[in-house]
Parts: C-alpha cells; sequence; structure tokens
C-alpha cells in the first residue's frame, strides 16, 4: 500500500521512531544546541526560527526521546555519540 502511494504522489508518514533516530533533521539541530548550553533565544537567532518554535522543537523533541530535562538531552546525546 505504501509504494502504490508513494507512486500516486502521496507523502505517507514516516514509521514512528523513537530516541534520537526519530529527531528530524531541525530538531536534531535545536537539540544539539540546547544540549551545548545555549538558551532559547540564541537557538532561535542562529536556526533562524521564532523563540515560540523553538520550545516547540524542544516539547516535541523531549517527548520523543523520553525526557524531561536538558540535562537529560546532553546525557542522551553524549551517549548516542560515543556509540557512533
Amino acid at each position: 500500500a505504501r509504494h502504490v502511494l508513494v507512486a500516486a504522489g502521496g507523502r505517507p508518514r514516516r514509521a514512528a521512531l523513537h530516541g534520537p533516530e526519530a529527531l528530524t533533521p531541525s530538531g536534531r539541530d535545536t537539540a544539539e544546541l540546547a544540549a551545548a548550553g545555549y538558551g532559547n533565544p540564541v537557538i532561535a537567532e542562529q536556526l533562524v526560527l521564532t523563540r515560540n518554535t523553538v520550545q516547540w522543537h524542544l516539547q516535541r523533541i523531549y517527548r520523543k526521546l523520553g525526557i524531561s530535562s536538558r540535562q537529560e538531552l546532553v546525557a542522551l546525546l553524549l551517549e548516542v555519540d560515543e556509540q557512533t
């Protein structure tokens, strides 16, 4: 069914992923800047986003990664980097 949908020009949803591989490229950029210690205003400026958009990305990132703080984000991204 997925093949037929793509052939017809449709855009099927991505498979539900969890963990760092679930992050979009924009989400990954936001997560990396947040983990590096930058605040939302600086992240917004660096990525040319509004502060609300940064906050939205961070909420989705936390949900996808199953975390609730920047400290957990730092630890998780460091762990992933060590594994690669």
